[in-house]
């Protein structure tokens, strides 16, 4: 096992409370996993996956360290009727990277399970993520501050609100269908005119989701 690999455990386990706390939540032995520190036996892929659910991290990083860290997925409280969103940021300070390697996990928003139950059409909370509004694009709609929930599972561009990535910036905007393109359009048109997508530049467009709910702060 790499040395690598070690420090990532360990460093796991501190933000766990411990060797002992992360192996009770994993089911891993404390005998086991403390020889995967020490390097004298190796981890089977079965364990990685106990320790990475456990944590709420990637198996991908705790192999290999490839971000994200931390899984997007939701998480259920105790009496399963609260359901933890992610609540997600772009992390990313390189360009040319996807929204699954520049969305990083902030923090997690409770939503009722049956609220979002009426919101979505399927059961897959784990496609669901919450990203905060920046600017003023979008007033009166959504302002600077709101927080959307964006449902990664509608992907498919038919005309509504969406959260997308072009040409590197992440944007919450509207998308129409137009000949041979699509057009982002901004709900304060005054200040900001619609901007069209040719065909050919799609390759630089990566849809995160469509919006399912605004959140609207009261002045």
């Amino acid at each position: 096992m790499t040395e690598h690999l070690q420090i990532r455990l360990k460093e796991i386990a501190k933000e766990c409370g411990g060797n002992r706390a992360l192996c009770e939540k994993s089911g891993v032995s404390e005998r086991t996993f403390a020889n995967w520190l020490a390097g004298s036996s190796e981890p089977k892929i079965i364990g990685i996956s106990a320790i990475a659910q456990a944590a709420g991290v990637t198996i991908d990083w705790i192999v290999t360290g490839s971000k994200p860290k931390q899984k997007l997925g939701a998480h259920f409280e105790e009496n399963f009727d609260t359901v933890q969103i992610a609540l997600v940021s772009d992390t990313s300070i390189t360009e040319k990277k996807d929204h699954h390697e520049r969305l990083g996990l902030c923090d997690h928003m409770p939503f009722s399970r049956s609220f979002l139950e009426k919101l979505c059409d399927h059961d897959q909370f784990d496609q669901l993520c919450v990203l905060e509004v920046q600017g003023d694009s979008m007033d009166p709609t959504m302002s600077d501050g709101d927080f959307v929930l964006v449902d990664r599972a509608q992907k498919n561009v038919n005309d509504g609100l969406f959260a997308f990535i072009f040409k590197d910036h992440i944007k919450i905007k509207r998308l129409v269908n137009v000949l041979n393109g699509l057009e982002i359009v901004s709900d304060n048109k005054n200040l900001y005119p619609p901007h069209r997508i040719e065909c050919s530049e799609f390759d630089h467009l990566d849809v995160i989701g469509r919006i399912l709910w605004v959140s609207k702060t009261v002045s």
